[in-house]
């Protein structure tokens, strides 16, 4: 992954940190006491402050420098936070929760990392835990309408940008996933975004909360979706 973009993104400030939060409150409910968390690409450590608000220990992965420090800087409790391309990350144990969120889609290889996830990580009856950006979330099929996007999958210049590889959904994850040997046991949306980040930006945090709340009723349609794997069939 030699992409860097933390000069011109603050995921601490950003609209998306409504989604990291989000996100990282429905992955901590899965914790158990005493549990070995792995974060592959924590960024500036925002949802593993979430995941340090509970008993458990966490290795954070991140391979850009600016934001390793901020994560780092965060002095998080039973947190050891690796400065290393998480192709590069190697460690002698085995983890009940590995975390990707709004990873894959980054990657040129999604597969191989699922894969290794598996093979290299997963401790026995533990989980996967991956988010991605849907591609049907409403926001996105209003562009389409608009001529904005030729294709609900197409890559938006902010995706592009932010080093997008490859809009996917869940079907398309759970495929991905089963040819890594990890089965689908939970999915859900997050966050229904009917207008771009910028719109809601303008927004109270409560409604924003609110958004988070209906789009269970719109599974199809949230800004994110968010799968749990386990390996095996």
């Amino acid at each position: 992954m030699a992409h860097d973009y933390s000069s011109r993104y603050d995921p601490d400030t950003d609209f998306d940190r409504h989604y990291t939060v989000a996100t990282g409150t429905r992955i901590r409910r899965w914790f158990r006491p005493g549990d070995a968390v792995l974060e592959l690409g924590c960024a500036t450590g925002l949802m593993t402050s979430l995941f340090a608000e509970r008993d458990v220990t966490v290795d954070a992965v991140e391979r850009t420098p600016a934001y390793h420090a901020a994560a780092q800087a965060r002095g998080l409790p039973g947190v050891t936070v690796h400065l290393t391309d998480m192709d590069d990350f190697a460690s002698p144990r085995r983890y009940e929760h590995v975390v990707a969120a709004h990873v894959v889609n980054e990657l040129p290889d999604p597969l191989g990392l699922l894969r290794r996830i598996r093979e290299e990580f997963l401790a026995p009856g533990g989980l996967v835990h991956v988010s991605l950006t849907n591609p049907y979330s409403l926001h996105r099929l209003v562009a389409m309408e608009m001529g904005l996007l030729e294709a609900p999958e197409a890559l938006s210049d902010r995706g592009r940008a932010l080093a997008t590889v490859e809009i996917f959904d869940g079907d398309r994850l759970e495929a991905l996933a089963r040819e890594a040997g990890l089965t689908c046991v939970h999915r859900e949306p997050v966050l229904l975004k009917p207008l771009t980040n910028a719109q809601l930006a303008e927004l109270p945090d409560a409604v924003i909360a609110g958004l988070d709340r209906v789009a269970r009723r719109f599974p199809e349609h949230g800004a994110l979706n968010y799968a749990i794997f386990v390996a095996g069939d």
